[in-house]
């Protein structure tokens, strides 16, 4: 029996080492990602964001060497997708597609689970301009008759949007705001229902996404973008702007987001490989013929943009009626 002790310990030593070398290696970040990535969208599949989030996808294993996974988690305008990420580990396996202004003005209007820095920003993809938009067979022809319309009939025109306090419904506020009117805003649980509810006739206006509409074709009328200037998509399109309404300047910008604390090395990883593969050209085309604009930016200039666009949308909502 003495002469097994010492081979005992030898195995059990080797055992530790095994065990240790195995407990090390699951947290060991140089070999990240050995596993598919979930990327949460706070919206339902066909909206914008989910739609530009698979083209994304597809080129994941090509640059990330793993399969992107969208998990759909829609509802409260995004609120339950990001109060859901809010629970997740910080391991890189779960990011999110954030959406701005979403993610920093409900927090500042609700108790949400999320505060805007839950989200470690890592790229920024593109950006998407409001607009209102009615069914081709509306009576309305111009944002003129449909604000004439609503002085005639104060909070009876029902206008349709992605949810409270994201973009679209800031544009309606600011609009209201400036135009002196009231609509009869409609919340629903992101774009795509929104736009599912103009097309059936339950609402009248939808204030929506660029590129959801330019993908309806001839079936809607846009009458108002809430741009600086004309966009390319849709240059007989008015902005708000020209049409006496120069306040009205809002879109919804759109990129990847990692939970708090996850690990520095695997956020540069992941900024690195999502860059190469938002310069793809196949990319890049699928999302052209998606109606997408691209408005790529690196986690330094994201860090810096998340903060001017916390001032920016704090002093906006002091100045806007909120309801």
């Amino acid at each position: 029996m003495k002469k097994r002790f010492p081979i005992l310990l030898v195995l059990l030593s080797a055992s530790m080492v095994f065990a240790w070398a195995g407990c090390a290696g699951e947290t060991d970040t140089s070999a990240y990602p050995r596993k598919a990535i979930q990327l949460i969208v706070s919206y339902s599949p066909g909206a914008a964001t989910d739609t530009q989030a698979r083209i994304l996808a597809k080129y994941a294993n090509q640059y990330l060497g793993q399969e992107m996974v969208i998990v759909n988690r829609p509802g409260g305008g995004g609120q339950v997708g990001w109060n859901y990420f809010a629970s997740v580990d910080p391991d890189g396996y779960t990011l999110t597609a954030y959406n701005l202004p979403h993610v920093i003005t409900q927090p500042m209007v609700w108790e949400t689970a999320y505060q805007l820095d839950t989200f470690e920003p890592i790229v920024n993809w593109g950006w998407d301009p409001t607009v209102f938009a009615v069914r081709n067979d509306s009576p309305f022809q111009s944002l003129e008759d449909l604000l004439d319309a609503v002085r005639q009939s104060p909070g009876t025109i029902t206008i349709g949007h992605a949810g409270k306090f994201v973009g679209q419904h800031l544009a309606i506020l600011l609009l209201e705001q400036e135009a002196a009117v009231q609509f009869e805003d409609v919340a629903f649980n992101g774009a795509a229902d929104a736009l599912a509810a103009l097309l059936g006739g339950h609402i009248q206006v939808v204030s929506g996404n660029l590129s959801d509409m330019y993908r309806q074709g001839d079936q809607i009328r846009i009458l108002a973008i809430a741009t600086e200037e004309r966009h390319p998509y849709t240059p007989e399109v008015a902005t708000f702007a020209e049409l006496g309404y120069p306040s009205v300047i809002m879109s919804t910008d759109r990129g990847i987001a990692a939970k708090a604390d996850t690990p520095d090395e695997v956020i540069a990883k992941l900024e690195e490989d999502l860059l190469n593969l938002l310069h793809d050209e196949d990319f890049q085309k699928e999302m052209a013929q998606a109606g997408a604009d691209l408005l790529i930016m690196n986690r330094a200039d994201l860090l810096e943009e998340f903060k001017h666009r916390q001032t920016l949308y704090s002093e906006l909502l002091e100045k806007i009626t909120i309801r």
